[in-house]
């Protein structure tokens, strides 16, 4: 039986790269080429299944094709890069600014990264391979993924963790529908820096927003009036996770 050749996870092509899934500027910037990170994956209700311990510049996804590589997903680099550097530097000077300007773009690179840390992961897959689809042919994020952003004092150098842990209220038979196994959420700390990705397939239902720690950047622009600090990563991560009818 022949086996099937490998193809690209976002266009199908064959012609494969070794993508770095943090950019090396980004390794250099944080000096984290040789830190040892865990990509963890947890239940529904917190606790760890499995860890995967990397080191980001050995982080690579070798189903990304080299025209995707070095073309859009390139650019989407290029395009953040210094809204990145500066968040990373002063996380609260001209906040809301920023994020006016150049909000997309850093939901872009947060989505980006994120499916492909899901892909790199040693437990099952829980980004939909449509998603992977949906983002290179239209370059937009997909409907029913919020992106958002926000900042703790404790700081780890990066961090990762993807879990289904997002509720939905209203509905208590709604984990039995087979459209709960493509729920999913994926959280990703840099510094101090904190993002994450939120996917619900059950489109009656809407993000609701109230964290006052959580900048909104995707769909729609939203920061609170009095911006907190998240108390640490993994409370950043369980908290602001709810969608209702």
């Amino acid at each position: 039986m022949t086996k099937k050749k490998r193809s690209c996870l976002f266009c199908g092509n064959t012609d494969l790269s070794n993508e770095h899934i943090f950019a090396q500027w980004l390794q250099d910037e944080l000096n984290i080429r040789k830190v040892r990170m865990g990509l963890q994956h947890m239940t529904f209700l917190g606790q760890q299944i499995s860890e995967r311990q990397l080191t980001p510049n050995t982080l690579v996804n070798g189903l990304i094709c080299k025209l995707c590589n070095n073309g859009w997903m390139s650019l989407i680099e290029s395009d953040v890069k210094a809204l990145l550097l500066a968040l990373l530097k002063q996380p609260t000077t001209n906040l809301s600014t920023l994020l006016k300007e150049d909000h997309l773009v850093l939901a872009k690179w947060t989505f980006k990264t994120a499916i492909i840390l899901n892909h790199a992961s040693n437990y099952r897959n829980i980004v939909p391979r449509r998603h992977f689809r949906h983002f290179y042919q239209h370059k937009r994020i997909p409907e029913n993924v919020t992106v958002l952003m926000g900042f703790t004092k404790e700081t780890e150098k990066i961090d990762w963790v993807q879990s289904q842990g997002v509720m939905h209220t209203g509905d208590a038979s709604i984990s039995s529908n087979p459209r709960f196994e493509d729920i999913y959420k994926i959280t990703i700390q840099l510094d101090h820096l904190l993002l994450k990705v939120i996917y619900s397939p059950f489109y009656e239902y809407n993000y609701v927003f109230d964290q006052d720690d959580h900048v909104m950047i995707h769909p729609n622009l939203w920061a609170p009036n009095s911006f907190k600090i998240a108390e640490n990563f993994h409370s950043f991560d369980i908290k602001g996770s709810l969608y209702s009818t």
